[in-house]
């Protein structure tokens, strides 16, 4: 009777497996040319050679392998999709859209946030479902390494608005084009569209004195050409050294000097510090709860073609390489076949068609992909 009741109960969890397991993308070049093509008019791609389209043909046939690949390895429990990356090599995906890896700094210990954590924290909370509101929409970079800008941003926004002020979309190009922050002790900078820190750029916007509105200084540099899209130099105070060569090709009346504008900074807006919270993930959560949405950054190599689920991925996911800045906004737990998977809700910059409608979830408890190893903080002054 045991061993019946053991065949059923496996055989139920078989069917429930097999059930959530994405139905595989067809594989066959006839196939995938068609699908190809869909995914083309789905995403306006357009290549201007043949050669060209050749190529992201054949990188398309192998994502779409690998997604299959990793929809079964995760049984459903995590799925894969193809997306706007879907012509994208891994090599490529890392070198245009994440940040060259780099080791989180250790900051000093003033820096750290006191948190006390006294009463037990509720099971679930999620910033984007409070009454007040601190989180913008979904941005996205597109193909430049400047999460750590939009990372830093969403921050801010986050603090203004838990000061009672009206939730506001403030630019993340300012950042970009005029951020040349270093810290030498540390070897750590901020490259523009080659990556850098919010650390770091918290300190450049409390010394440039504050922030514009995102539509009087719009997002540009990484568009990729056309309209709407610019070619600005390397801020002031670049280091090369640090950064690696900037772009050979740059327009200086898109770049800092020619459009920064202080006039037009958001009134009263000013950061007076930042803090920096420990790699304790009940403090973590602790401090998001009380303080706003927390910068946060990772290893997201493996992000590629997220859809949903507790991302946890089995290989290839680094605690102490980060190349990828993004929003923490929440946390809760998900059940699959009974088990119960502690996450973090994680708010990203690349568009809303991206994972969870720009969202994804991702292990909570371990420092999972290095999660909790970069978790800051600005500081406003009292308006």
């Amino acid at each position: 009777m045991k061993l019946l009741v053991g065949l059923c109960v496996a055989l139920y969890f078989a069917v429930i497996e097999a059930s959530l397991i994405p139905d595989p993308y067809p594989e066959s070049k006839e196939d995938a040319a068609t699908l190809f093509q869909l995914w083309k008019t789905d995403y306006s791609k357009v290549y201007r050679k043949s050669a060209e389209e050749g190529y992201r043909f054949e990188m398309f046939v192998s994502n779409v392998k690998h997604i299959n690949n990793l929809n079964k390895q995760h049984r459903g429990e995590v799925t894969f999709e193809l997306n706007q990356f879907a012509d994208m090599s891994p090599a490529e995906f890392r070198n245009t859209v994440l940040m060259p890896k780099r080791t989180p700094p250790v900051h000093p210990p003033h820096k750290y946030m006191k948190v006390s954590v006294t009463d037990p924290l509720p099971e679930s909370f999620d910033w984007t479902e409070q009454s007040t509101q601190v989180v913008t929409s979904v941005k996205d970079q597109g193909s430049a390494g400047t999460c750590w800008a939009f990372s830093t941003i969403a921050n801010i926004e986050g603090q203004w608005a838990m000061q009672g002020k009206t939730l506001t979309d403030l630019s993340v190009e300012q950042v970009v084009d005029c951020d040349g922050s270093k810290d030498e002790k540390d070897q750590k900078a901020d490259c523009g569209v080659f990556g850098g820190w919010p650390f770091l750029a918290y300190q450049y916007i409390q010394k440039a004195g504050g922030l514009e509105l995102w539509t009087d200084y719009s997002y540009c540099s990484g568009i990729g050409g056309g309209k709407g899209s610019c070619f600005p130099c390397p801020a002031p105070g670049y280091n090369k050294t640090l950064c690696g060569p900037p772009a050979e090709y740059c327009l200086k009346n898109e770049s800092c000097a020619a459009k920064v504008d202080p006039s037009k900074f958001v009134p009263d807006l000013k950061v007076a510090d930042w803090k920096a919270i420990s790699q304790n993930e009940t403090e973590i959560a602790a401090a998001m709860m009380t303080t706003g949405p927390l910068s946060v950054a990772l290893d997201a190599t493996m992000l590629q073609f997220y859809r949903r689920g507790v991302f946890a991925p089995f290989v290839g996911c680094s605690k102490t390489a980060l190349d990828h800045a993004v929003l923490l906004v929440g946390w809760g737990i998900e059940t699959v076949f009974l088990e119960k998977k502690p996450y973090w809700k994680v708010k990203n910059s690349w568009g809303e068609r991206w994972g969870q409608k720009g969202y994804f979830n991702i292990k909570r408890g371990n420092g999972e992909c290095g999660i909790n190893t970069q978790v800051t903080s600005a500081v406003l002054q009292k308006a």
